[in-house]
């Protein structure tokens, strides 16, 4: 009897929990991290990590406009509603097919995107409110498109440009499969269609003017999209990137690509070291009195920032521009919640970098006259701010600009270059200080030779 019940309590207490049961089979589900992106987190809510920060969490709710279903049917967004409307109509009778044709054909795309959003942020809508919202939501994006041009919008410049900004925020976006079956009826070849999207693209990302950086940048949109299709020399295809989700992440896409430009080699050699290598940040006037050099990069993506040598005294650090104005803040913001929820740093990285480089207006002061930033929001100190609370809370890849870093604190060291800099910027700064130092020489050199004559003349032969 006694040796029963000894079993009996072994074998209750040898019993697994359920609940450990359920983390060992969760460890062993084969899923990839790329899986776990794209199922139901293509349309996540801002971090509440990033939302809290009060200073910024008005730079994630929409100004004007609500697209999907995080911010449908708030007091303040009615407004654009019946616009919206008016815009959709105007899709419509610019299309041969009735509208009751038209929605049967997206009807079915309209089901499946109900997919993309958390079942919590739905729940109150039925499947025909859903529809309807994304419906009318989707047609009002492309008709808005269309109608970029001045004179054909029906509404004002700046409500022009707060809808813009609005349709950049990463909880107010639209899947692309809604806008790509709309857009089938418009006659649009994709070549086309995808031009509209990356010149709207262009607008948005707002580099200064008088760079010509928006041709530059759709060759190498284009020279990307190429080298995708291209096989490699064992005749292997390589593995084509996931399409867009929505417009942000197409923004992102663009001009911020995997992998940080020149640095490849170089991170990977860090990586292989058992020790993290640490640099100190110096803000952009430090660096100029020292003789680096500040340029604007050739293209916009924000990771191409690169150092370079030239010739014995030339060192270069090359930044892509940025026009700053009233929507560089929720961009940007938007940029790194949306890279916080995908596991991506690129423009998080970007942003501690110039936050590394602007303590002071004195530091917007340099970067500006240089053409890498053109400040329209006022003055230099609220750009400089801009910065300093957009990084405040931020974290960057600890290998980004990793080469850029490392040669910054080589140069940084070089206490003789210093003194040389220092030398070229007090007397070569201007040319009336290089006269003034050519004068004071010659006159220097004058004296000397007097002096000498006096202390010993010539002999008369």
């Amino acid at each position: 009897m006694s040796k029963n019940v000894n079993n009996d309590a072994r074998s209750a207490s040898s019993k697994i929990p359920e609940w450990l049961i359920q983390i060992k089979n969760a460890g062993t589900r084969e899923t990839t991290h790329d899986d776990n992106q794209r199922k139901g987190l293509d349309f996540p809510t801002v971090p509440p990590t990033l939302r809290d920060i009060q200073k910024e969490s008005g730079c994630y709710d929409p100004s004007v406009v609500s697209i999907g279903p995080y911010h449908h049917g708030k007091k303040t967004l009615k407004e654009m509603e019946k616009l919206k409307e008016t815009y959709a109509c105007q899709f419509f009778k610019d299309n041969d097919k009735p509208i009751e044709e038209i929605y049967r054909e997206v009807e079915a795309v309209l089901s499946s995107a109900r997919n993309s959003y958390p079942e919590d942020v739905i729940y109150d809508l039925n499947d025909e409110e859903f529809n309807k919202m994304m419906f009318i939501d989707g047609c009002f994006i492309l008709q808005f498109l269309f109608c970029l041009k001045p004179g054909n919008l029906k509404m004002s410049s700046h409500d022009a440009a707060l809808v813009t900004k609005d349709l950049f925020l990463l909880e107010n976006q639209l899947p692309f499969e809604v806008l790509n079956k709309l857009m089938s009826f418009r006659n649009l070849d994709h070549k086309a269609w995808m031009k509209i999207l990356t010149d709207f693209c262009d607008r948005v990302r707002a580099f200064p003017a008088g760079t010509e950086l928006k041709e530059k940048m759709t060759k190498i949109f284009r020279g990307l999209q190429k080298s995708l299709t291209i096989r490699n020399p064992q005749g292997i295809a390589r593995d084509q990137p996931a399409p867009a989700a929505h417009l942000l992440e197409l923004l992102h896409k663009q001009f911020c690509p995997g992998t940080i430009l020149s640095e490849n080699s170089e991170k990977s050699s860090c990586k292989n070291n058992s020790q993290m290598n640490w640099y100190r940040y110096y803000p952009a006037e430090e660096l100029r009195n020292i003789g680096i050099h500040f340029k604007p990069s050739k293209t916009a993506l924000f990771t191409d920032v690169q150092f370079k040598r030239r010739w014995l005294i030339t060192r270069s650090l090359y930044i892509p521009p940025l026009r700053i104005d009233n929507s560089t803040k929720s961009l940007l913001l938007n940029l790194v919640a949306y890279e916080a929820c995908h596991n991506k740093s690129g423009v998080t990285s970007y942003v501690c970098f110039m936050d590394s480089l602007i303590d002071t207006p004195r530091d917007v002061q340099v970067l500006r006259s240089k053409g890498i930033l053109l400040n329209t929001l006022g003055s230099d100190e609220q750009a400089a701010e801009l910065f300093n609370q957009i990084a405040s809370h931020l974290i960057p890849d600890p290998y980004a600009y990793i080469q850029v870093k490392s040669s910054i604190e080589k140069e940084h060291r070089k206490v003789i270059r210093k003194w040389v800099a220092m030398w070229l910027r007090l007397y070569f700064n201007s040319p009336w200080t290089f006269i003034a130092f050519v004068a004071a020489t010659f006159t220097i050199i004058l004296t000397a030779i007097q002096t000498y004559m006096a202390l010993f003349p010539l002999k008369d032969r």
